[in-house]
């Protein structure tokens, strides 16, 4: 793997990380906020897993059609 490559690759995994955990945060207080979710219910919490793993598998999805 070229240096520069590596480099940007680093960069993009770092920004992406913060996207991914502030947009989690902003999903869990809108779901909490909009759900009525009452104490000891998560399927809020549920609904943030689905959707941050369907977006990561997507993510993988597309890093391994790139890669061939």
């Amino acid at each position: 793997m070229e240096p520069e490559f590596q480099k940007a690759l680093i960069i993009v995994l770092i920004a992406g990380s913060l996207i991914a955990g502030v947009g989690t945060l902003l999903l869990f207080f809108a779901f909490r906020a909009f759900g009525g979710a009452k104490a000891g219910r998560t399927s809020h919490l549920v609904l943030i897993a689905a959707l941050v793993a369907f977006v990561f598998a997507c993510c993988l999805m597309l890093f391994v059609f790139a890669r061939h």
